[in-house]
């Protein structure tokens, strides 16, 4: 169609179309740099102050795979973890090695993605899109479980913070099951209701972030 038309028109709308795509660009970077900030600052409420036995640190993780797909997603996590980092080594003076766990939100970002990518099926009703978003969380669940758990399993003789949810995490541990099968039958309840609260937390962070945008023109 471009080709198609008169020099200067043509060099105005290809112009117009690469500006375009700078702004969308500047605007998702924006967006996953602020849902970072955004998942440091939830998780920190929850597992600092609340003292709650959740997670609670990829809400924005799924927003941003909702608005932009599995590599913007995964950006916003490193975001995330890098800063939650910092904060770790300002508190305690060591990262427990919580970097380790981008391969656990790798495989959520991954499973999830399996169920969502083609948009449609999220917009054919709210019992479907529920049933879609739900069934994702709940594998993502148990294969971010699996992951975490043999991550658990290497690192926490190293870990220095007293994290609320190992309380339910490892309530197995002395069970005569042996370290690893504590860390990750017990991660499965915490995960999965985690998951499932942040996974329909993000589709609604990114509905709204995707209105919020349209309206903006």
């Amino acid at each position: 169609m471009i080709d198609n038309l008169p020099g200067e028109k043509r060099e105005f709308t290809s112009n117009f179309a690469e500006g375009t795509k700078g702004r969308r660009a500047v605007k998702t970077a924006l967006a996953v740099l602020a849902f970072g900030v955004g998942d440091l600052i939830l998780s920190t409420l929850f597992q600092d102050v609340l003292y709650v036995p959740l997670f609670m640190d990829t809400c924005f993780m799924m927003a941003a795979l909702f608005a932009f797909g599995p590599l913007a997603a995964f950006l916003e996590y490193l975001v995330f973890v890098s800063l939650a980092c910092i904060k770790l080594k300002l508190m305690v003076g060591r990262t427990d090695m919580v970097y380790l766990y981008a391969l656990a939100a790798m495989t959520i970002i991954a499973v999830t993605w399996l169920f969502v990518r083609k948009k449609e099926r999220l917009s054919k009703g709210v019992n479907q899109s529920f049933l879609y978003l739900l069934t994702a969380a709940i594998l993502a669940g148990f294969a971010c479980s699996v992951v975490s758990g043999v991550i658990s399993y290497f690192t926490h003789r190293f870990d220095v913070k007293d994290w609320a949810y190992n309380r339910v995490i490892f309530a197995f541990n002395g069970e005569q099951l042996g370290f690893l099968a504590s860390a990750i039958l017990g991660r499965i309840p915490v995960t999965i209701l985690d998951r499932v609260i942040s996974t329909f937390i993000g589709f609604g962070v990114a509905r709204a972030y995707g209105k919020l945008v349209h309206s903006d023109g």
